[in-house]
């Protein structure tokens, strides 16, 4: 086989056919400028470089020399070799193009999934084949031909993908663009293109870009994908302006050729407008194979794609690549990143890879940091480019995704990659350099164009097969860029002695923000076509997020005023988000250089040292600013790390409110404390800090007990802040006067009072502490309302600021866990005690969900196969599923178990005291508690004081250190998988009936299968009522931890809309579905208005039987006396339409009574992710008075 190669790690090996020679020079760089297929002949351009060793030339040179009179020829600087291939047996020329690549792929790998889009559909390599061919025939009758330019404004997509690669076939040129430019920039961009023809979302379409289309009278059509009753479904060009369709053409036409222009993108200039880079079908695929070889891309390998594929970076690492491998890009249902459903993505798609921008990267670890997953996708490498990883970034990557972070560096003009950092395998990785060259020619030049030894700075220069010919219509761009016949990239950098390289800077004035390259030429010009600005100049400013932030120095008509609002909006409607300035300076005049030019390096210089300069002023300054309690009231907050407070507003608190808002803090405003108090309760134990609730003085804060003490009896951290009596006029009748902090004691850990506007940030400080410190619960801050009037100097107030730290709850990272350990004498009796057990069980409850301890406690259930039983906000911490779950035989595992395990749940009502009748009289409990109290109280065999977490993972090291398990045949588990099977096989059995009108399973069945439909991230499920919420316990299953809430310790009715509010706010990646009884429903019925006005992805599903149990349940005999033709106390209106109270404020609203109904309304709800009520109509007489806890009422 005749080919030379140049291997990612500087391994140069020529074969050459005919003489048996290898010629091998280890670490030394080589590699093609240019290689083609074509006429049988495969063609090299070799160039040297300063790591050649003189043995190694002259070998090459002898070679050449023998091999002229077959038309070789050498020219300067390098050698050109020309080589006979004679591998093509077929004796005709294979083209080097992405549709051969592609062809070859779908040929091999044909029934191995290409793309994916989680839990919506999938197309195999056969069947994207398929589809290209079939839409490139759509193109052809559209009036595609070749070199047509098609336009292509996008969201990530299937259908993107498919149509980019039919224009691509029928060998047209696809110019894919940000599908959030404005009007104006589409405009641009097409023009400057020579657009023939707009392709858009079918469904969505694009205004902005389909105006643009308009005013250069464009053809126009939308790209939809339906998916059929089988198969995987067809995309369809549907015209929608100019667009004439030719019937007759049949066929995709002929294949394409290397030298085809396939596409073409601009990159940002900073000296010009921005510049056009065409690339050919060779670009792409030498490409697409360098960077497939270099990271040992396999029909194994799936990729999700976060990247936009209208950048370089995810059309050709993260797609191109990837299918070029035989394997999958998993494309997210969202068409962009997010944050939210990443890993569910990932884990959806069986990713094994992703590649992504350091800002992604830094908001996927930040993510980690607060919010981590239980569990991570087993992953080969991660991979990073476009702008510069910090280290810290990406050792923190490596640690928390257990995978290698590779660095890359990569231009549109190169068709993405030039260097990488190699696999482990490989070679060394480098923190801080972007690795070596993959696949070019990479060496660093002097201004005269000599190549420079290692060691030594200045500007990265590349050629190869990869790199563009040129940029369209612009010679003078080229004359510069191609310079002594290297491409000039702007950067500046060094290479080591290995051939890492390290960037060190800019030559180019290109701002790049977070990977998105912006030019400061295009900012310049929009800022001044604003009527009141004369002059403009941007430039990038240090950022710790981007890297890089756009800033600008304007200078006003003389005549003219604007302010920075009006700018910026300006800015607003003629640019896309990321290019707009973030800050703006405002000068007299700009700096320029002794000749009058204004060079941007000087400019950035002195604006950002006369803003460093000026915010030294603003310190002095602070004597004159004046914060009233408030705002210092909001700043404590918000310096402490509170990011939701819950409440309703009216004197003296409305301005504590907005304060707090222009803080950063997101307020949710209800319409009564009672549902705000449960919200502020819910997000305290789903966050890990204090949920904070605010209310009015006097009957507000008699409203806000039931949320406060709510959090206090489930030991969730809360608190309550609220407003009170002017203090020189307590004990006169002032307005809703009240002894507050005398009240609020028997549900609080901390009641204080702010006397003065000093003791507000202590208050707060100490009242945030006491809450989350130990056992969670309550605490009290009460501001009078002369205090919050009360005025202070910002000087003074910044001291007593600084003593507020932040709040980090016990689980996350930067917590100090240490003290909440108990000895090791106490985790090795534990252990004995297990160990000696007949029949050991664990039960753990919301207390260990709080703490994040479901890893410790799958470790150690699966560790020593001890079976588990869950309290019903502790399901979910191990799947209902889970083999060991005693759910299904809970009665059994009580009243049997000898040594229990107690993880974060009280030997309360909920578990029968631990006492007989329901447990054996000789039961031995291991309780473990964060309460000395609790543990004292409960005299339990073994008292465990200290974080549920910590201490599980205490014991499950002591396990692995001295290893015992149940083994599966033993009479313990037999027995209770025996129980659990056929109580199952009972539920099954009842589910199965199809009962209407409904009884209270089918519906819930059906809610069921909707639920699990969702996948991971699971919904957030809240439930309260007496029969829906007892039997619901018994049907809906969890599979995550922290995805229930219900009537909690307290059995309290009324907390549902409050839970489920709050569950969305904190929560935002996930559905929250709200399964109440119609009574539940009815104490906070009108905060449906609130979920509206906030938006919140929130189905509420009432379960209407008309009263608190149902019908009237009353004997004859009590219908008696004067008012026995009013309805029972137990009665509601019946048929009451629910759904049309949701409909009345701009919700979605669905009556249901079928199960085809009920499906219906679960399916559109849930995907429409809007406010929605589903009201099931259930027979007023199924389920009983109180559920199961008749013996109680």
């Amino acid at each position: 086989m005749h080919r030379f190669l140049a291997h990612h790690q500087g391994c140069l090996t020529s074969l050459i056919s005919g003489r048996g020679s290898e010629v091998k020079k280890k670490n030394s760089f080589l590699s093609c400028r240019s290689a083609r297929i074509a006429n049988r002949k495969l063609h090299f351009s070799l160039c040297l470089h300063q790591f050649f060793g003189r043995n190694l030339l002259e070998d090459l040179v002898l070679r050449t020399e023998k091999l002229r009179s077959r038309g070789s020829s050498v020219g300067a600087g390098g050698v050109s070799v020309e080589l006979i291939d004679l591998t093509d047996s077929g004796g005709m020329a294979k083209e080097y193009t992405v549709h051969t690549l592609l062809s070859k792929a779908a040929e091999e790998h044909g029934d191995n999934p290409a793309l994916i889009v989680p839990n919506v559909t999938s197309l195999t390599h056969s069947e994207l084949h398929a589809a290209i061919e079939k839409t490139a025939v759509a193109l052809r009758r559209a009036g595609v031909k070749p070199g047509n330019l098609v336009s292509l404004a996008f969201p990530n997509s299937l259908e993107f993908v498919v149509v980019f690669l039919a224009t691509t076939r029928v060998r047209a040129i696809a110019a894919p663009l940000n599908s959030a430019y404005t009007e104006d920039e589409f405009f641009f961009y097409m023009e400057d293109a020579s657009s023939t023809l707009l392709l858009v979302p079918g469904k969505e379409g694009n205004k902005a870009a389909e105006g643009a289309a308009e005013r250069l009278k464009l053809p126009v059509a939308g790209v939809h994908w339906e998916k059929g009753d089988s198969g995987s479904g067809d995309i369809t060009l549907v015209p929608k302006a100019r667009l004439e369709t030719l019937d007759e053409i049949s066929s995709p036409g002929d294949e394409p050729e290397e030298e085809d222009e396939v596409l073409f993108l601009h990159t940002s200039g900073t000296t010009s407008r921005p510049k056009g880079v065409p690339l050919t079908h060779s670009n792409l695929a030498h490409s697409i194979k360098n960077i497939t070889a270099h990271y040992e891309l396999t029909s194994a390998d799936r990729n999700l794609i976060v990247m936009p594929l209208f950048h370089v970076h995810g059309l050709m690492a993260a797609l191109l690549s990837t299918l070029n491998a035989g394997g999958a890009a998993i494309l997210p249902a969202v068409g962009r990143f997010s944050a939210s459903t990443f890993w569910k993505d990932m884990k959806a798609g069986g990713a094994t890879w992703y590649t992504a921008v350091p800002t992604i990267h830094q908001i996927l670890l930040a993510q980690h940091k607060t919010k981590p997953e239980a569990e991570y996708p087993k992953l080969r490498f991660i991979r990073a480019c476009s702008s510069s990883l910090a280290p810290a970034v990406l050792h923190g990557l490596e640690e928390a995704f257990n995978a290698p972070v590779l660095e890359a560096y990569a231009m549109t003009e190169a068709s993405h990659q030039m260097t990488s950092n190699p696999l482990p395998h490989h070679g060394a990785h480098k923190p801080g350099t972007v690795g070596k060259p993959t696949g070019i020619e990479l060496g660093i030049l002097s201004s005269e164009g000599t190549v420079l030894p290692p060691g030594q700075q200045g500007e990265v220069c590349i050629r190869g097969p990869n790199v563009t010919k040129g940029y369209r219509n612009n010679p003078d761009a080229n004359k510069t860029a191609f310079e002594f016949g290297w491409f000039h990239t702007g950067d500046q950098g060094i290479l080591d002695e290995e051939g890492y390289l390290t960037l060190t800077g800019r030559i180019k004035e290109l701002i790049n923000r977070g990977g998105e390259k912006v030019s400061p030429l295009e900012v310049d010009a929009v800022l001044l076509a604003h009527p009141a600005v004369s002059e403009a100049v941007t430039f990038g400013a240090p950022d710790e997020k981007y890297g890089e932030e756009v800033n600008a120095a304007v200078v006003l008509h003389k005549t003219m005023k604007a302010t920075d609002k009006d700018i910026l909006d300006y800015c607003k409607k003629n640019l896309a988000a990321f290019k707009i300035p973030k800050r703006l300076f405002f000068a007299e005049t700009v700096p320029r250089t002794a000749t009058g030019k204004i060079q941007r390096r000087f400019v950035a210089e002195h604006f950002l040292s006369k803003a460093k300069d000026s915010s030294s002023a603003a310190q002095e300054d602070r004597t004159s600013r004046l914060y009233d309690g408030n705002l210092l009231a909001a700043k404590a907050f918000a310096r402490a790390g509170v990011a939701h407070m819950f409440g309703v507003v009216g004197i003296p608190v409305t301005y504590l409110a907005t304060s707090a808002m222009k803080e950063g803090i997101r307020f949710i405003a209800f319409h009564n404390e009672q549902s705000a108090g449960y919200a502020a309760s819910a997000a305290g134990y789903l966050t890990g800090k204090p949920g904070i609730l605010l209310t009015v003085s006097g009957p507000g804060a008699v409203h806000g007990l039931a949320g406060l003490s709510n959090g206090m009896i489930n030991t969730w951290p809360i608190v309550m802040v609220s407003g009170s009596s002017v203090q020189a006029d307590v004990g006169k009748g002032d307005f809703q006067e009240l002894d507050q902090l005398e009240i609020v004691k028997p549900f609080v850990k901390y009641a204080g009072k702010a006397k003065s506007i000093r003791e507000i940030p202590t208050v707060i400080s100490e009242a945030l502490s006491a809450s989350i410190s130990g056992r969670p619960g309550g605490s009290y801050v009460d501001i009078p309302s002369d205090v919050l009037h009360e005025t202070i100097h910002e000087g003074e107030a910044e001291p007593l600021l600084a003593a507020v730290k932040e709040i980090v709850p016990s689980w996350s990272v930067g917590s100090n866990p240490g003290e909440l350990k108990v000895s090791e004498n106490k985790v090795s009796e534990a252990v004995s005690m297990l160990r000696q057990a007949e029949k050991p069980l664990i039960v753990f409850g919301k207390g260990a969900a709080y703490a994040h301890a479901e890893a410790a406690i799958k470790r150690l259930v699966e560790s020593t196969n001890i079976p588990f039983l869950a309290t019903p906000m502790g399901k979910g911490i191990l799947p209902d599923s889970h083999p060991l779950s005693t759910t299904a035989a809970r009665s059994t595992a009580i009243g049997e178990s000898d040594v229990v395990l107690v993880v974060g749940a009280r030997l309360n009502w909920l578990l029968h005291f631990g006492e007989p009748p329901r447990w054996s009289k000789s039961v031995k409990f291991i309780l473990v508690d964060i309460s000395k109290d609790e543990i004292e109280f409960r005299k339990p065999a073994l008292g465990l004081i200290g974080d549920a977490r910590v201490v599980v993972q205490q014991i499950a090291n002591a396990v692995k250190d001295d290893p015992f398990t149940l083994g599966d045949e033993h009479p313990w588990l037999q027995k209770l998988k025996k129980k659990s099977s056929d109580n199952i096989q009972k539920m099954a059995n009842s589910l199965a009936k199809v009962v209407v009108p409904f009884n209270f399973l089918t519906p819930l069945r059906i809610i069921r299968d909707a639920i699990a439909a969702e996948g991971s991230p699971a919904p957030i499920l809240v439930s309260e009522g007496a029969n829906t919420m007892d039997i619901g316990r018994s049907v809906l299953e969890q599979t995550e931890p922290r995805t229930r809430l219900d009537a909690g310790t307290w059995g309290t009715m009324g907390v549902g809309l409050g839970y489920a509010i709050a569950a969305s706010v904190t929560s935002p990646e996930r559905l929250v579905v709200a399964v109440e009884g119609d009574s539940g429903f009815g104490f906070s019925g009108m905060e449906v208005e609130t979920l509206v006005r906030y938006n919140l992805p929130v189905v509420i599903i009432i379960f209407n039987n008309g009263g608190v149990y149902g019908g009237d349940r009353r004997p004859a005999e009590d219908i008696v006396g004067p008012h026995k033709n009013d309805p029972a106390p137990t009665s509601f209106v019946p048929g009451a339409r629910y759904d049309i109270l949701m409909e009345a404020f701009g919700g979605k609203g669905y009556l249901a009574g079928t199960p085809e109904e009920l499906q219906s309304a679960l399916r559109d709800s849930f995907s429409a992710r809007k406010p929605a009520v589903i009201n099931v109509t259930i027979d007023p007489y199924a389920g009983s008075e109180s559920g199961r806890m008749g013996h109680r009422n």
